[in-house]
């Protein structure tokens, strides 16, 4: 394994997001290209010593770069105060019917939310529910005025991509075979209700992405974990609807809120969708409508910035 390259292919991707990796973080995330070559964090720490590479109150990053260092823990009160947001909206969510796990992802996820971010959420449905979970997911959220609506999207839940369970693999919605947000984006989820260890099943679902970080686990470090568990008055409401809307009069609901939900939504979104563009997807299982998805300038400026590197 080329070392030097893939710590700077590492970096040069956090670069874009102004975050600076810890030791343990450089290693948990780097990027190998596909070639799925692995080596323990002992040898790992002892080649990055001969390399080099400059760190900064313990963090790596790209020469010249020293001041995203204070970026990266200026944010990270952002990132608390977000993530408190997340468990509290999670709360009035977890007793809803069919739902089984509530990931923060994106900014948030990565650690990188600015003052003004939004709070960007991951679900996961049972199977052939997923519309009715969205339906009272943004019900409730919109109730309580936590839901991004218009203009006012800092500090509110997006509902931007929901899954059942039967569809985890998400080989199918990447741009590109080192689609790199993805591949980062799916180890970046934080579990705020997961009693039933979803993140790990996703992960096993997606195991192409070992190619690209093998080092990366499925578990999260302890103090990286805000879970919120269900209470035994959620259970229990969550239970007694689930077995009134089984078979087939559930099968009439899911439809129901499906017609009046694509009824709802713009147009641009569902000719994106009808156009088998990747940012908006509205097939069997999955509901993605990020109409400003960003993957492939991400992969763009990465891209450009590693040939910038090599010139240098």
């Amino acid at each position: 394994m080329d070392l030097k390259q893939s710590i700077i292919k590492t970096l040069s991707y956090f670069d874009l997001f102004e975050y600076p990796l810890t030791k343990e973080e450089l290693f948990r995330f780097l990027y190998v290209g596909g070639t799925g070559e692995k080596m323990s964090y002992v040898e790992f720490c002892e080649r990055l010593e001969q390399l080099p590479f400059k760190n900064h109150f313990g963090y790596y990053f790209l020469p010249g770069r020293e001041n995203i260092v204070e970026l990266r823990r200026q944010r990270l009160m952002y990132n608390e105060h977000k993530l408190r947001l997340a468990e509290r909206a999670v709360k009035m969510i977890r007793s809803v019917p069919f739902l089984r796990a509530v990931f923060v992802c994106n900014s948030v996820g990565a650690g990188t939310a600015k003052h003004g971010s939004d709070v960007d959420f991951f679900i996961i449905t049972a199977p052939n529910r997923i519309w009715l979970v969205r339906f009272f997911t943004n019900l409730i959220l919109r109730l309580f005025g936590l839901r991004t609506y218009g203009n006012k999207s800092a500090n509110r839940i997006c509902l931007s991509f929901f899954v059942d369970t039967e569809h985890l693999d998400l080989a199918n919605w990447k741009i590109a075979d080192d689609d790199i947000f993805l591949i980062y984006w799916l180890y970046q989820l934080v579990p705020v209700f997961d009693p039933d260890n979803w993140r790990e099943k996703i992960l096993s679902n997606n195991l192409w992405t070992k190619n690209f970080l093998p080092n990366a686990a499925s578990q999260l470090p302890e103090d990286y974990i805000n879970k919120v568990l269900p209470t035994q008055l959620s259970s229990g409401w969550q239970k007694i609807w689930e077995r009134m809307w089984q078979g087939g009069y559930g099968d009439f609901l899911e439809k129901q809120a499906r017609d009046w939900q694509m009824m709802k939504l713009k147009f641009s979104i569902k000719e994106k969708a009808s156009s088998n563009d990747k940012s908006v997807v509205l097939d069997k299982g999955v509901i993605k409508l990020h109409e400003n998805d960003r993957r492939e300038f991400y992969r763009k400026e990465w891209l450009e910035k590693l040939q910038n590197e090599k010139n240098n």
